[in-house]
């Protein structure tokens, strides 16, 4: 049941990107980049999204009070 599942999301994630025209080996390559983008997207997230939104929060404290 799982597996089918995993099947068809695959299937489906493969037909919107256009992937299923693809040789394996071009899959692999346009699929390391996305990893690769995904994972540097979530780097930047988690260092630094605090400092950049405690940066706006000051900011519009400093506009509120003003």
């Amino acid at each position: 049941m799982v597996f089918q599942s995993l099947k068809k999301l695959n299937y489906q994630y493969e037909v919107t990107t256009g992937l299923y025209m693809l040789e394996s080996w071009e899959k692999y390559i346009v699929n390391g980049a996305i990893c690769a983008s995904f994972a540097l997207l979530t780097y930047t997230a988690i260092n630094h999204l605090p400092t950049q939104s405690m940066s706006i929060v000051s900011q519009i404290t400093n506009y509120a009070a003003a």
